[in-house]
């Protein structure tokens, strides 16, 4: 089928708006985890809500279809959408450089205060650090940034297989203590977490500096840079914009999610068979998963991509581009909402809803955001932060009319 440029324009940014509104929804199944129990749990599903009865099946869902998929599309988006903020800004006759750095800039100002006073979990620190270091390989080569996102994505698994092979049973055990920390440290974060505000201030600040230090550099850097190049190839390519033929589309759904099923299988499979033993999952039966993601990122990019090909659900698809273009408010507001549901503050469920429970609160929370989106961009062009993150960015730069 032929259609105009008008119309292509149309249709790219759409598929993206809508791509992005499926890996928003989609990574609130795995944080939820977090918001609403304690922090090792999230790895670990003895802790936590378990894995007793009914809560195995949910976990398994959640370990098949959601870990790490959602953040590597999202992480992917990130890339594509930082080589359309450059073209803009070129278009211009701008400096794509000095706007996209203080782009960044206020997005980490962004992320601390997520980070520090709403959720511990926040991701957008880290993609203002990333998103600083590959805008220097924008302009790179398609395969060169192909091979270098593969080294990049690589590195932490080298660096698990070698701790795991290479290191003494006895110091492995000390260094994955962290697996089944005791009651006493289960119980204060509980305790914390179940508490006022300012309580609450301490064990938060602490775990999100764990998360933005030593986690980030052992895994999260690299993966994110890695997932933010393979984005910015998918965009060049004309994937991300739906311009690729609908068989196209269907092998890359069937391939992703059939491949990455299997990987995420047998690591389901084989964490069971080692009793979900830390030192082993860690360095192993994690990288199986994290190898499952980017097949099945990929698979789900495949299936959005022939949705936005189609004229299949036109109401739900045009909510969830509408989620999509209000991605920086609405990951903002789940947080808001899920720390007043769990958190001391608020109605203090956390730590006591099982997982069929916390999927209640999935729901809801998909349904406010589905709901609330399209009627604020009836009224306004953007949704209120990524207004707030535009005026910061062009403030006193150029005289240029912001959205409302």
């Amino acid at each position: 089928m032929t259609t105009t440029n008008a119309n292509q324009k149309s249709i790219r940014i759409h598929s993206l708006d809508e791509l992005r509104g499926f890996a928003l929804l989609g990574i609130l199944i795995m944080n939820i985890i977090s918001f609403s129990n304690i922090g090792i749990g999230y790895m670990n599903p003895n802790l936590g809500a378990g894995i007793e009865g009914y809560n195995k099946w949910f976990h398994g869902f959640s370990f098949l279809f959601a870990d790490m998929r959602f953040m590597s599309i999202f992480s992917m988006l990130f890339g594509a959408g930082l080589i359309l903020f450059c073209k803009n800004i070129a278009a211009k006759n701008k400096s794509e450089k000095a706007f996209h750095y203080r782009r960044m800039f206020f997005l980490l100002l962004f992320g601390f205060i997520h980070a520090y006073l709403i959720w511990m979990g926040d991701i957008l620190v880290m993609y203002a650090i990333c998103g600083s270091i590959v805008f220097l390989m924008r302009n790179w080569k398609v395969k060169t940034q192909l091979i270098v996102a593969g080294i990049f994505f690589c590195i932490p698994i080298l660096f698990s297989l070698s701790t795991y092979f290479f290191t003494p049973q006895a110091m492995l055990e000390e260094i994955f203590a962290f697996w089944n920390p005791s009651s006493e440290e289960l119980n204060k974060e509980l305790a914390a977490y179940r508490s006022s505000y300012m309580d609450q201030l301490p064990m938060r600040i602490s775990a999100a500096i764990g998360l933005q230090t030593k986690l980030f550099i052992l895994e999260q850097l690299w993966r994110i840079l890695a997932m933010m190049l393979i984005g910015m190839v998918l965009f060049k390519k004309g994937i991300l914009s739906a311009e690729k033929s609908k068989s196209y589309y269907i092998k890359m759904a069937s391939l992703g999610l059939i491949i990455g099923l299997l990987i995420s299988a047998t690591a389901l499979y084989r964490a069971y068979g080692k009793n979900w033993d830390g030192i082993w999952f860690m360095n192993i039966g994690h990288y199986y998963n994290y190898i499952a993601s980017l097949c099945m990122a990929l698979g789900y990019i495949g299936l959005i991509m022939l949705w936005s090909k189609s004229t299949i659900f036109e109401k739900l698809k045009n909510r969830f581009a509408a989620a999509g273009r209000m991605a920086f408010t609405n990951y903002i507001l789940s947080s808001v909402i899920c720390t007043f549901i769990f958190y001391g503050h608020g109605l203090g469920y956390f730590g006591y809803l099982d997982r069929m429970e916390q999927w209640i609160i999935i729901l809801i929370v998909w349904a406010i955001i589905l709901i609330i989106s399209p009627i604020l961009l009836n009224k306004y062009r953007q949704g209120p932060l990524e207004y707030a993150w535009r005026r910061l960015t062009y403030l006193g730069s150029y005289k240029e009319k912001v959205p409302s």
